[in-house]
């Protein structure tokens, strides 16, 4: 009988050793392709900055030019859509990085790169503004700020209510969000000014509202403030009083 119990142990001994290995195994492999999707990303994410710092330039010399003041407001339109489009892109590699990262909040390049993605947004919002005053350029401006998004839930929620918003009238709208939890003084300010009392808001066209809105409601909030396609006749109608 000790026999047999000798040999049983030696037999679950070693499937639990053939188990450990191939989860060691397996988990190597996984880390291994997690690593490489980071890196690719990262590679993105840096190659997309060196585009926009290009843009940046380019725009800030044609403002300072007086002879091609003229044609800056349709220039500057032209650049700003491209820009805000490779921002938005650039955001959402972010996120995508941020889902394969474990510890995204002490992960020192999302981090570094968030932070970076936030400034940049402050400088395109503030020019973006210009041009509307400059140019009468009609467009919806839309500052998202969120937080705590390792606890909060609704700081998910909200942004893909934004995002399937965007998809539906990205040519219509700006979207600009801004993460709290990076402690930024730029973005603290931005928050303070428009008045962010509560996590998720969103800020149109200078008026916070905060706390989670779905969709019916963001529409609701956006066909307030101006004429956008997916806005009934009556929602343009109260925009157009107001």
């Amino acid at each position: 009988m000790a026999r047999v119990d000798l040999k049983t142990i030696i037999q679950a001994a070693i499937l639990t050793l053939a188990i450990f290995v191939s989860i060691y195994f397996l988990n190597t492999i996984m880390e291994g392709k997690r690593e490489k999707t980071i890196t690719s990303r990262m590679d993105e994410i840096i190659s997309d900055f060196g585009e926009i710092e290009t843009t940046y330039y380019l725009m800030e010399y044609m403002q300072e030019k007086r002879e091609l003041r003229n044609n800056t407001c349709q220039v500057m339109r032209k650049e700003l859509e491209y820009l805000e489009g490779k921002l938005w892109k650039l955001d959402m590699k972010i996120r995508d990085y941020r889902q394969v990262t474990k510890d995204f909040m002490n992960d020192e390049f999302y981090i570094r790169e968030k932070a970076h993605l936030n400034r940049r947004e402050i400088i395109h919002f503030t020019m973006l503004e210009r041009m509307k005053e400059k140019c009468n350029y009609r467009h919806l401006i839309i500052l998202y700020f969120y937080g705590e998004c390792d606890v909060n839930k609704q700081c998910d929620d909200q942004g893909f209510v934004l995002t399937y918003i965007n998809q539906q009238i990205d040519p219509e709208i700006s979207i600009f969000s801004f993460d709290m939890d990076l402690g930024l003084s730029s973005v603290n300010a931005l928050a303070e000014i428009y008045n962010v009392t509560e996590l998720p808001c969103i800020v149109v066209e200078g008026k916070a509202y905060c706390g989670m809105h779905n969709r019916a409601e963001i529409t609701d909030i956006l066909c307030r403030h101006g004429n956008v396609s997916i806005c009934s006749g009556e929602q343009i109608i109260n925009a157009e009083s107001t």
